[in-house]
């Protein structure tokens, strides 16, 4: 029995006592723990993310035991607790810096050859804070508080790398080993902070949640309404998008799966078959957040019906002309594919009545209902398997299996546990140049516009000579460039670990040779690129390459044996897997999602407390009319920058249109030269051009020719001469651009009011988070509308060729092709094209200003009127001072606004004593102290706080009693009514020696001198 409880402690300690009765029914002790094998783990544990923290867990332990004595100073040090007799100053201050040598020496860490014991499991928050809206537990202040110090960070004493014996094994190797170490070590600590601020996230919603449900209860009044819609806003996640573009066979589904985790997932790997659809995949941040999801979006029947008539059009050639029977051949299989794929012999000529009938879509009724398909499954591989038919075109199937595919616009695949790195990013697999079909065309360009990042991926091989790759950049670089949002590039050179047979002897060599050799390629001929570099600013990290492969990382990460440091190596090296999702996890950015929801929350919480606590006051009014001026002045420098803005693009458009006018005709003659096929005239193009309003979509899988679009050729000379500006002034990276910057620095500096009308400083914080908020819409609405701006050129000339390009299209029987080119012709002389475009984009740019000037002048207007203006009301929620202060301490951890040092309530069950985590740089630390403590906030006093930036504190302690800082953590047992003035000061070197201090050292004071005992984030003072 004793050796299990090794077995349960050691599961516990790592966070995973699920796991606890699944081992003792295994009867594992401890001798068969320390001799666990990779095949073991998968029998013991089947779900793959406790799998995969096991294995960690377990191998670095087995690391530890192996070590010898010499190293094992590396483990963390323990904190004692110390108990130092408070020095008094002439003036009888307390002082933190007063105590004696002997003490401040005992607060030092000690040598690091003390492990202490960690058996206790972590907590959520929610037993960590208690229940809300209840009172502050009260307990007996009597005891001592323990400080225990646990150093994430290794020594920086010399450890000695860990002996591999391996044949040929180089120094360098040594070292990258160490840094692979080091790095795994900071990304330890990274996951801790992720914890808590995921935690922290749900227990702010939790608050927020109540509070909605109290406003909900009451009558609606003003600022009732703006309550709930403000948290209503604060649910809105806007995700960011990753495009992953690439030729069918490059490996994007199986690149995906690998980045994921999960070996079948997005159907891959079939010869003869490949993604026909797009498919976006993200977290499962549903109910079911367990499950794997799919929800399969179709097309309408309208839209269905309307591209079979298309089909059956071009394949009727009904008219008899030589022109109307050239065929193109490239486009044929592309729509035989979709009527083989979904009728079978059933389509072999049959009417568009007989396509339609409802026999063929029984299976999807749907499909007809105009809803989403939803598929959930318990796996992966599963879900695989169900949407494979609404994915996948099959050519090479021997039997008929009907296919759905033509008819989905689009999947959403949800993956449960994967908020790591998807919370708030969604991967979307792309063809590469949009689709024939108008529905699925739309929303292919609304996917790339928005494209924050766009990943290209290419067989290693063929990385630079592949035509199509470039391509996909070439024809895409408008919508993603100054169209879009994108703001990094990156291509994916996958299978690095197909090499020729007599290079797998010396493979490591062989392989990462190659990857250096085509990265460095790849970035030469990006260089190259003029057409699509001068669309961005092109910043250090703008172009990225990444060498992978999926099946040796999958073959590598499931090894039935214990993995050393040259395999993790080789794993890093050979297949940048792990690189591509810290990109994914930079780009999810958690943290400040986490930041902008609780400083919306706090700022509604400030606003709710602010209008309970004081009536219409002289202050009041005064701080209102400071601020409306400060918002008028600053709404005026914004108007001058656009103006600016104005004046440029209009002189560039000017220039355009005159350029337009005189080169359109030998443009269009050009255009019509690329639309001729391998039989002449072009006839079938033209006629799809003006059927599609100026847009030739290729069908053909082998896409020879490429699209064309009128419009975009018409706008070409206007779209060349304000690309630069445009660039300059809506960067998509690097500095914003003037707009961009004039939103960020805009502030109505309402802090600096806060010391003259402390009465209103609730108002003030509630006014200050709105601005914040406002900033971040109007940064995202900038973004939003340059994308219309820049398509306003095309977009103005379809619309103004739209009737031109109908009755084109009408043109039949002898001659036609002549006719059709001729009304285009004398439309585009008659209508004056160009200078409508040239007007539309200049009333973009006016209606872009005067969204940005209404936006600031109401939004934060009506927030001061709300909270200025308002009188008091007793249609408010009751009394959220618990919520509020819970949320302001919050608040201050996540803003940085409390001192270098953070803290983290929880309640220990074994003791009943109050624990105090915190967390300083990579280190963190748990204080116990008697429970009974009454929460304050302190306040920071100005004309005492030092040059370095460091607060200095005045808590206001009305009685005796025991009182926490709620921005440092301090615990001061009073013995009677007092203020406490505190701050972080210096320790003194000559004192530390070479010692690392263990933790912040604080000067106190107290003029009342009625601190009776002191409990120190460091130590702990007693004043006897």
């Amino acid at each position: 029995m004793a050796s299990f409880d090794f077995v349960r402690d050691k599961l516990t300690e790592w966070n995973l006592s699920d796991l606890i009765q699944r081992f003792e029914d295994e009867e594992i002790d401890e001798e068969s723990f320390l001799f666990l094998k990779e095949k073991d783990f998968i029998n013991l544990i089947p779900k793959i993310g406790p799998r995969s923290a096991f294995r960690n867990k377990h191998k670095e332990f087995l690391k530890k035991q192996n070590q010898p004595d010499d190293d094992k100073n590396i483990q963390a040090a323990t904190w004692s607790s110390v108990s130092i007799k408070a020095s008094k100053s002439s003036s009888q201050n307390v002082t933190g810096e007063m105590v004696n040598q002997e003490s401040c020496q005992k607060a030092i860490i000690k040598p690091r050859n003390q492990t202490p014991k960690r058996s206790e499991t972590k907590r959520s928050l929610d037993k960590l804070f208690g229940t809300l809206g209840g009172s502050v537990p009260t307990l007996n202040t009597s005891g001592v508080g323990e400080t225990v110090y646990d150093q994430s960070e290794p020594s920086t004493s010399k450890i000695r790398p860990l002996q591999v014996n391996i044949p040929g094994k180089r120094k360098s190797d040594e070292t990258d080993a160490n840094k692979q170490t080091k790095k795994r070590q900071r990304v330890a600590v990274s996951r801790i902070t992720e914890t808590f601020e995921t935690e922290t996230k749900t227990e702010v919603k939790k608050i927020m949640q109540r509070i909605k449900s109290k406003l909900d209860d009451l009558p609606s009044t003003k600022l009732i309404d703006f309550l709930r819609g403000k948290i209503q806003t604060l649910e809105k996640d806007k995700k960011e998008i990753v495009g992953v573009f690439g030729k069918t066979g490059a490996g994007k589904s199986f690149l995906i799966n690998t980045i994921l985790g999960e070996k079948k997932l997005l159907p891959s790997g079939n010869q003869g078959a490949c993604t026909s659809v797009m498919i976006q995949v993200e977290a499962n941040m549903t109910d079911s957040d367990s499950k794997y999801m799919a929800e399969i979006e179709f097309m309408t029947e309208e839209e269905w019906k309307e591209e079979l008539w298309s089909i059956l059009s071009d394949r009727s050639c009904e008219d008899g002309n030589d022109e109307d029977h050239e065929r193109d051949d490239d486009d044929d299989g592309d729509d035989d594919g979709k009527i083989s794929s979904l009728y079978g012999k059933d389509g072999r000529g049959a009417t568009l009545e007989e396509l339609m009938d409802r026999k063929h879509f029984r299976e999807i009724p749907e499909f007809r209902l105009s809803v989403k398909k939803i598929f959930l499954c318990d796996t992966a591989e599963e879900l695989s398997e169900k949407i494979t038919c609404y994915t996948r075109s099959d050519t090479q199937s021997d039997t008929f299996k009907r296919q759905y595919w033509p008819l989905v616009k689009c999947i959403t695949i949800k993956v449960p546990n994967s908020k790591d790195l998807l919370e708030h990013v969604v991967l979307v697999d792309l063809p590469g140049n949009g689709d024939s079909n108008k529905s699925r065309d739309e929303m292919w360009k609304s996917f790339v516009g928005n494209c924050s990042a766009v990943w290209i991926v290419s067989d290693i091989a063929r990385a630079t000579s592949e035509k199509e790759s470039w391509e996909i950049l070439d024809s895409t670089v408008s919508l993603i460039g100054p169209g879009g949002e994108c703001r990094s590039i990156s291509f994916i050179c996958t299978k690095t670990d197909d090499i020729e047979e007599n290079q797998k002897a010396n493979a490591r060599t062989w392989i990462l040779r190659r990857n250096e050799t085509t990265k460095r390629q790849v970035r030469d001929k990006f260089n190259k690129q003029k057409e699509v570099k001068k669309h961005f600013s092109g910043g250090k990290d703008f172009l990225q390459v990444f060498t992978v492969s999926s099946k040796e990382y999958q073959k590598e990460k499931h090894l039935q044996q214990e993995e050393t440091e040259i395999n993790i190596l080789f794993l890093t090296d050979v297949s940048e897997i792990p690189k591509l999702q810290e990109f994914l996890r930079n780009l999810n950015d958690r943290s400040t999602k986490t930041s902008d929801y609780v400083s919306g929350a706090y700022g509604i919480l400030s606003l709710i407390e602010g209008a309970k606590s004081s009536d219409m006051t002289d202050s009041k009014e005064e701080v209102c009319q400071v601020l409306e001026q400060r918002l008028k002045d600053k709404i005026k420098s914004i108007g001058q920058t656009m103006d600016e803005a104005y004046e440029t693009f209009e002189r560039c458009l000017s220039e355009g249109v005159r350029q337009s006018e005189e080169s359109c005709e030998k443009l269009m003659n050009k255009k019509w030269e690329s639309c001729k096929g391998k039989k002449g005239c072009g006839y079938q193009v033209v006629k799809a051009l003006c059927k599609n309003g100026g847009v030739y979509k290729p069908k053909g899988k082998k896409e020879r020719r490429r699209g064309i679009n009128i419009n975009e050729s018409l706008a070409s000379c206007m779209r060349i001469l304000i690309d630069e500006q445009f660039k300059i002034h809506f960067p998509n990276e690097g500095k914003g651009g003037p707009i961009r910057e004039q939103i960020e620095t805009f502030t109505l500096d309402t802090n600096s009011l806060v010391g003259e009308h402390p009465e209103v400083s609730l108002h003030l914080t509630f006014l200050k988070t709105e601005e914040t908020e406002l900033k971040a819409k109007l940064i995202f609405d900038l973004r939003e509308k340059k994308k219309k701006i820049y398509s306003t050129l095309t977009e103005s000339i379809k619309d103004t060729m739209h009737r031109c390009y109908i009755r084109a299209s009408e043109q039949t029987g002898k001659d036609s092709l002549k006719r059709m080119k001729d009304e285009l012709h004398q439309h585009m002389k008659n209508n004056n094209i160009f200078q409508k475009a040239k007007e539309d984009m200049l009333v973009c740019l006016t209606n872009l200003k005067d969204h940005i000037m209404m936006q600031l002048k109401c939004k934060l207007q009506e927030s001061m009127d709300l909270s200025l203006k308002t009188p008091n009301s007793s249609f408010l929620p009751d009394d959220v001072t618990v919520e509020y202060n819970k949320m302001k301490m919050y608040y201050e951890k996540l803003m940085g606004c409390s001192s270098t040092v953070q803290f983290t309530q929880r309640l220990d069950l074994h003791t009943k004593t109050t624990t105090f985590e915190s967390q300083s740089g990579n280190r963190r630390k748990r204080v116990q102290v008697p429970t009974g403590v009454t929460m304050l906030n302190p306040e920071i006093v100005k004309d005492l706080t030092t040059h370095n930036h460091k607060p200095t504190y005045r808590l206001q302690c009305p009685k005796s009693g025991l009182f926490q800082c709620s921005s440092t953590g301090l615990v001061f047992l009073m013995e009677g009514k007092g203020h406490v003035v505190y701050k972080v000061t210096q320790w003194d070197s000559r004192l530390l020696g070479s010692r690392i201090p263990a933790g912040p050292l604080f000067s106190i004071d107290c003029p009342e001198q009625s601190v009776r005992q002191l409990h120190l984030p460091h130590c702990m003072c007693d004043g006897k």
